[in-house]
């Protein structure tokens, strides 16, 4: 295996999501080049159930999009204290107005090397009416949606976060398989 030198990371960017940085790069055949790379808070979301076991889904305005997009509560990691779990139970109340009162971690997933972010999944269920106020400037829209239309939508391109797809998308495939169990 190769061996690359890294020199010291340089912020070249900081902002209220991401920061940018760069690093000189040696690759063992001697060439030189600039390594660039982002990185951001952790976060969370959640495929979260009521007793019916209908999916509690959000629609949400998000800027980027420039419409009302379909999401799945979840947020960032950043306050003070903060563990995957204290904030995903905030996020769903400040989200969608619930606790669950079950929570268990599906898995822990990483987009890439050049955006350094670890996304943690969960599953909830046996949920509690208990909302916080939304964030400022933040406006969502809870829905319970039964899990095969949540699956439909995530095929069909309803849900256009291919990410919140694909997590339904999987989570239907691990409970029909045996390897999700509460």
């Amino acid at each position: 295996m190769d061996k690359i030198k890294l020199g010291k990371a340089k912020t070249i960017y900081t902002g209220k999501i991401f920061t940018i940085k760069e690093r000189d790069v040696k690759f063992s055949d001697g060439s030189t080049g600039v390594y660039e790379f982002c990185d951001r808070p952790d976060s969370v979301s959640v495929l979260a159930f009521n007793n019916k076991n209908e999916l509690l889904m959000i629609k949400e305005r998000r800027v980027g999009y420039n419409h009302n997009v379909w999401f799945l509560p979840g947020g960032r990691i950043d306050q003070a204290g903060d563990t995957p779990q204290k904030a995903i139970v905030r996020e769903m109340r400040e989200e969608a107005g619930y606790r669950p009162g079950t929570l268990k971690l599906i898995h822990k997933k990483s987009p890439s090397s050049t955006l350094l972010w670890d996304i943690y999944i969960f599953a909830a269920k046996d949920l509690v009416h208990d909302p916080l106020p939304l964030e400022k400037g933040e406006y969502t829209e809870p829905y319970f949606v039964p899990m095969k239309k949540a699956l439909q939508m995530a095929l069909d391109g309803s849900i256009e976060n291919e990410f919140i797809s694909y997590n339904i998308i999987r989570f239907d495939y691990m409970q029909k398989n045996g390897q999700f169990k509460w």
